[in-house]
């Protein structure tokens, strides 16, 4: 029996369906770790199988699945101009959920499993599974109070990071209403005869949420149909190119004929590192978005445009320093700032970007005023009229796209030749904020919403269960995407839970010499961080660039 059409796909969904289908992005993960906190439970889930595991998952991602009903959408012509969205009839949870232990080395191996899942990307042609997999990463060590990490991975055409923090926050929680009452682990038969039980019927049929086109007009004006659409669409590569100024953009320029191979490093902060990154947000007058973006534009130009010979050896070339734009790009939720806001809980890809052109990092370059400029630029971009118009008109113009089969697939793969070293920006920072607070105990929590990278706010939730009531307990919080072959050279992607901020970078292996050469990136970017935090720390005004070059020995 043929499988019910949802409805048609629309333009930004069809953008991720696009990139797929020529392997330049494959998916985003989220998730958390997880604390247990009911004693009789610790040793028997860290230690359970997979049946166990996905027997004590199968009850409250069944209520997940029947609020929200992406999670049983499938894709069908999705080659075509005209792709749909068709709903499955029964979800096999088995299918979907890994489980891979970790030991104390945690966040080398979380970066590990995060590295797999980001090189694996989703069969769009398969109609038996869904667009999204469960991971469970038990910790192992001996602990009275052991814990565990739960990554939700997912497409993004069915889901933002922004609606993955429900999706996640909403599983705990329906965890933790199974779990109550309970003495014991919910025992499952590893019994592989009966493998039907873990079949989870699709018994609704209600649409999935509205895509972003059909609740605002994202059409472009005329003067951009003149300019950007012109440039973007109309310029052979070659002109377009030489009209622009020259950004660094990786080591390597991109190409198709290289695999998209995700590397990645995990950055976390203790709570006393993230308090003190929120606390000189608050004294300098910005945001902790905005001083993340000083530290990722400073340790940009540090180690791959200045030439130094600490960060070269006679195999790397030194082209970065003839470039010495960096172009910036910061996601924006589109939520808050439609005239009829979207709910978190629907879920769906409501995402636009600012694109920061031609910034350029000197000697002289103070690290708090290149923040405030930054944050000055990001609220034009975000709480204006034309500010909203132009990221409304960022995706806008994808409906300018001719509509035959494999034209936008050609349009994504004409980026490699169209933009400088075949990708559009240096550096993303995509910033969920922090989130979570309805799982987290009421006495680690309590400071109020804050604001995210993108100028708005992350609610903390209203009748959340108590922590004294909590087996499932949520410690942290983890995000981050596949690499992108023609997007960013290297993509920042920051999470905050239980005041830990997590930043995860990745980067497209094939655009590196290296390994190292991303690692090092991290690690210049938290020390050029906090020298610039304790220099405010101790009463002085400015850390300039210059300084962080003086003080990288």
């Amino acid at each position: 029996m043929p499988l019910q059409v949802i409805r048609a796909v629309d333009n930004l969904e069809r953008y991720s369906i696009a990139r797929s289908n020529v392997n330049i992005y494959h998916n985003v993960a989220v998730g958390n770790r997880i604390q247990l906190v009911h004693s009789s439970f610790v040793h028997d889930v860290i230690t359970a199988s997979l049946h166990e595991w996905v027997q004590l998952l199968l009850t409250p991602v069944t209520q997940l699945i029947e609020s929200h009903p992406s999670l049983s959408a499938v894709l069908s012509d999705y080659l075509t101009a005209k792709p749909v969205f068709m709903r499955l009839e029964t979800i096999n949870l088995l299918q979907l959920v890994r489980i891979v232990p970790v030991s104390l080395k945690e966040a080398v191996q979380i970066a590990q499993i995060l590295e797999e899942e980001h090189n694996i990307p989703f069969d769009l042609s398969d109609q038996t599974s869904p667009l999204w997999r469960l991971v469970i990463a038990p910790i192992e060590k001996s602990s009275s109070s052991s814990s565990f990490y739960l990554l939700f991975v997912f497409h993004h055409v069915i889901a933002d990071g922004r609606s993955a923090m429900t999706v996640t926050e909403q599983l705990i929680q329906h965890l933790n209403t199974q779990a109550q009452g309970r003495q014991a682990y919910p025992r499952a038969s590893a019994d592989g005869s009966n493998l039907n039980r873990f079949n989870i019927p699709i018994r609704h049929t209600n649409p999935i949420p509205l895509s972003i086109e059909s609740r605002v007009n994202c059409y472009p004006s005329l003067w951009t149909l003149i300019t950007e659409a012109s440039r973007a669409l109309l310029l052979p590569g070659s002109v377009k190119k030489i009209l622009e100024t020259k950004y660094w953009a990786g080591e390597i320029d991109s190409t198709l004929e290289e695999p998209n191979v995700t590397e990645m490093v995990l950055l976390q902060f203790t709570q006393s590192e993230t308090s003190r990154v929120i606390q000189a947000a608050k004294r300098s007058k910005t945001t902790v978005q905005s001083i993340l973006f000083s530290g990722a534009v400073f340790a940009t130009k540090n180690v791959f445009m200045t030439g130094q010979q600490k960060h070269y050896n006679e195999n790397y070339d030194r082209s970065g320093k003839s470039e010495e734009a960096i172009v910036f790009a910061t996601p924006v939720s589109l939520r808050d700032l439609i005239p009829i806001p979207i709910p978190s809980e629907d879920l769906g890809n409501y995402t636009s970007e600012i694109l920061h052109n031609n910034i350029r990092i000197h000697e002289e370059s103070e690290f708090w005023e290149t923040s405030r400029v930054y944050r000055e630029q990001v609220i034009r971009g975000t709480r204006t009229k034309k500010g909203l118009q132009d990221l409304l008109e960022h995706f806008g113009m994808l409906s300018l796209l001719p509509k035959s089969d494999g034209a936008w697939e050609a349009f994504m793969a004409s980026k490699v030749y169209k933009d400088q070293h075949g990708r559009k920006a240096s550096v993303k920072l995509s910033n969920l904020g922090r989130g979570w607070t309805r799982s987290i105990p009421s006495d680690e929590d309590g400071r109020g919403d804050q604001a995210d990278g993108n100028g708005g706010t992350l609610n903390s939730g209203k009748n959340g269960v108590r922590s004294d009531t909590q087996m499932f307990s949520i410690k942290d919080a983890i995000f981050s995407q596949s690499s992108g072959v023609t997007a960013s050279a290297l993509t920042m992607n920051v999470a905050t839970a239980n005041n830990i901020m997590t930043v995860t970078t990745t980067w497209q292996k094939a655009g590196f010499k290296g390994r190292a050469r991303g690692e090092l990136f991290v690690s210049e970017f938290k020390r050029i961080l906090f020298e610039a935090i304790e220099t405010m720390e101790k009463g002085k005004e400015h850390y300039f660039f210059m300084d962080a070059v003086r003080n990288d020995k």
